[in-house]
């Protein structure tokens, strides 16, 4: 009888445990998840705007009479004409394909400017003058002030066949977005330097726009329409990243199920050990019957048993989880230190770092459903000890 006690013990330890590692495990994976999202996004809409409005030969002139028009708007921030298109970097040590970005340099709210590890910003107004990133920096032995050469796709057919275009440059600024996609592989420089080396006259790509709120911008689009050439066509962040935001769901879903799965598995131990202390009370839920104790009460006091369990095991998950998400950073290092392997590698992720970010909605889900699964864990094991008979008990 003791062994069979300790073993209930064991067990409802178990199921506890399992409770704590599922909830924990959820609380971060959706954390880091959501931080993902939140980082990438803020990112590339800082790189790319929220929509961007093209057309056929859209001139720079063109361009800056739908930006007077557009600002009136006030949900709308910025409208910001750029240039567009893709070149190759020379230097003395490599050479690397790279996007060329032509912007307006007097633009203050822009995230390069506020990302400039090396250098300045304004240095892009000088002729032929470009920012590069940390990651293109480091790939081509290149400093503030060093020379290289641009190579455009354009250039001249002769008898002895196609002459690329190539361009000097020098570096005057060097940026940091902390995303490798863009720090290893985006150049920018001034809107006017990018016109001259893409041979676009007066022609740009498109024209950025940036709004109050970056989720409702769909509702922004018949006023774009409205105040710009019925030709122009217009491209929301969403329709531009569809796939990649989709697929970052998808994962995130698919991750929520697999993990609630440990706490399905804890419910299951909840009710083993349940039914084995059923199992282990059998006389004394007898005596109590005969002393005048209705089936509701004993079901209540075993239900009530199994509610605690679930209860204390979500409520220290959600604790530890929190704590985990909290010193994520610290924890990383650490078994990076411990273990010699990289977990995180900036080199195979876009961003150079692991983000999280609590979503209360979320964990409020995550204690629902762990709480949900104990209740109905709890049920069938209180029932059956409700439903004893204590004559038969007793007789045998």
């Amino acid at each position: 009888m003791k062994a069979r006690r300790g073993f209930s013990r064991v067990v409802t330890w178990f199921s506890i445990s399992g409770i704590v590692l599922g909830v924990a495990s959820l609380i971060v994976v959706m954390s880091v998840m959501n931080g993902f999202r939140t980082e990438l996004l803020s990112r590339i809409l800082g790189m790319t705007g929220h929509a961007a409005i093209s057309e056929v030969g859209l001139t720079l002139q063109k361009a800056q009479l739908y930006q007077q028009k557009l600002i009136k708007n006030d949900d709308i921030i910025k409208a910001q004409p750029f240039v567009l298109g893709q070149a190759m970097v020379i230097s003395k040590r490599n050479a690397n394909g790279a996007l060329v970005r032509g912007m307006m340099i007097n633009d203050n709210k822009n995230i390069v400017k506020s990302n400039i590890k090396e250098g300045k910003f304004n240095n892009l107004l000088n002729k032929n003058t470009i920012a590069i990133g940390v990651g293109m920096a480091r790939n081509l032995g290149l400093n503030v002030g060093s020379q290289l050469t641009l190579l455009s796709p354009q250039g001249t057919r002769t008898v002895m066949g196609f002459i690329p275009r190539m361009v000097p440059m020098k570096v005057g600024a060097i940026f940091d977005i902390g995303m490798n996609e863009y720090d290893d592989g985006l150049i920018y420089m001034n809107i006017t330097d990018a016109q001259k080396f893409f041979k676009l006259k007066d022609g740009i790509s498109a024209l950025d726009i940036y709004v109050n709120n970056p989720s409702k911008v769909e509702e922004l689009i018949p006023f774009m329409q409205k105040v710009t050439d019925k030709y122009t066509s217009i491209r929301t962040w969403k329709q531009a990243n569809r796939q990649f935001f989709s697929a970052l769901e998808v994962e995130r879903v698919s991750m929520f199920i697999i993990l609630s799965l440990i706490v399905v598995v804890a419910a299951f131990n909840i009710i083993t050990g349940q039914m084995m202390l059923v199992n282990d009370k059998r006389g004394d839920i007898a005596i109590m019957r005969t002393m005048g104790a209705k089936r509701k009460q004993i079901l209540n006091i075993f239900f009530l048993n199994g509610v605690l369990i679930g209860g204390f095991g979500t409520t220290l998950g959600t604790v530890v989880g929190l704590l985990i998400v909290k010193y994520l950073e610290p924890i990383v290092s650490f078994i990076e230190k411990l273990t010699g392997a990289s977990i995180f590698s900036g080199e195979g992720y876009f961003l150079d770092e692991l983000p999280s970010k609590v979503v209360f909605s979320d964990i409020g889900i995550i204690v629902g459903v762990s709480l949900l699964l104990t209740l109905l864990a709890s049920l069938y094991p209180a029932w059956r000890a409700g439903r004893m008979d204590p004559v038969e008990v007793l007789r045998s």
